[in-house]
């Protein structure tokens, strides 16, 4: 009875400890090895990690020829993105991600739980940071094999304790999902409207369990912008449609609301800014508000990775920190040779540890400027 007691103890010790470290203790003994692999130890190491406060993952596509890019990946505390345009992170070492071919064709889908969603033309990858764990998803069919002629999505259902990619064509009335517990596709009932290429190649945003991303489509009699939701628990799609005079390009979050950006150019004072507006109450259309406006931010990507009045807005050419509290703006540049920046929020965790088919993958770097 003791050593169960102690045990236990042991165990709540462990689901306190990162990744990394647990990754060494599974090493103590054969059964740590299979304690700290137990579906309830990572069900409850997830749960723990989840209350941690996220942290921003910066992909940074390095080169200057086309076989010498190189795809790497740092991560930051929500107060600290110390960024060197000369030299490249300071005291924070950058782990390679070996996209050997054609990195700036990849694309970060999502991050989820400690598992980001990465994909280029054919392939689509599960990549876990923390552990340095991937593994490549199935692929489809050889004709629906090409990834970016379609919209994708990644997200967990809390439901069935799920990680699931949706793929929507947008050539042909189709769609699929795909669950990491099968490891396997599976055909679900198309949206009636087929996307436009123009809107649906941009990320889906994860929220409340709900893929959302940005397209467009007729309303009663207008082309319009909408918001193409899929719930992961029903696997049902959804709309949320917008006004007519609305430019959208991105769905995101802020102040723990959905929010949309809306990118303005006025011609007359020769200007750029973007509009963000926010849905006070999901689901209620009526609730959209102008929040602020992001002087000199157009055609960027906006997110808000903490509740902390901080707002990233990053393109290749380069980021901005905006706190929307002080008004304040600092410019973020990055390393020479940079030439494709994406960010997401993430927290570590062991997702993919017990996967067998995942693979190690990630090499620490600490100087990526040439």
């Amino acid at each position: 009875m003791s050593n169960d007691v102690c045990n236990d103890l042991m165990v709540e010790i462990f689901e306190r400890l990162p990744p990394k470290s647990i990754i060494r203790f599974r090493s103590l003994s054969k059964y740590w090895h299979a304690r700290l692999l137990s579906p309830e130890f990572l069900h409850l190491h997830r749960l723990r990690c989840s209350k941690n406060p996220p942290k921003v993952i910066i992909r940074h596509v390095i080169g200057g020829k086309i076989h010498e890019y190189r795809d790497i990946y740092t991560l930051h505390s929500r107060d600290h993105l110390p960024l060197d345009p000369d030299s490249g992170f300071v005291g924070i070492p950058g782990v390679e991600f070996p996209y050997y071919l054609y990195p700036l064709r990849g694309l970060v889908i999502g991050s989820c739980n400690g598992i980001l969603c990465l994909r280029n033309n054919t392939s689509i990858t599960l990549w876990n940071f923390s552990v340095r764990r991937k593994l490549i998803v199935p692929r489809l069919s050889p004709s629906k094999t090409n990834f970016s002629k379609v919209a994708l999505g990644f997200g967990f259902d809390p439901i069935t304790d799920d990680y699931n990619i949706v793929a929507v064509s947008y050539n042909t009335s189709s769609a699929f999902i795909y669950s990491l517990k099968t490891d396997s596709w599976s055909a679900i009932p198309p949206p009636f409207a087929r996307l436009s290429n123009s809107y649906s190649t941009k990320n889906a945003c994860f929220f409340k369990g709900i893929l959302h991303w940005v397209d467009s489509g007729y309303s009663t009699t207008r082309w319009t912008t909408f918001i193409l939701t899929f719930n992961l628990s029903s696997h049902v799609f959804g709309y949320i449609w917008l006004p007519e005079s609305w430019k959208v390009e991105q769905v995101t979050t802020i102040n723990g609301c959905l929010a949309v950006v809306s990118p303005v150019y006025d011609q007359f004072l020769e200007k750029r800014y973007s509009w963000i507006r926010v849905m006070k109450e999901y689901g209620n259309t009526e609730s959209w508000s102008a929040l602020f406006k992001l002087k000199g931010i157009y055609g960027m990507t906006v997110f808000q990775p903490i509740i902390n009045g901080d707002i990233l807005a990053y393109s290749q050419n380069g980021s901005k920190v905006y706190n929307t509290q002080t008004k304040v703006t600092n410019f973020l540049r990055f390393g020479f040779g940079c030439c494709r920046v994406d960010m997401e929020t993430y927290v570590e965790s062991l997702k993919l540890v017990d996967k067998e088919r995942a693979t190690t993958c990630g090499k620490t770097v600490y100087s990526w400027t040439k």
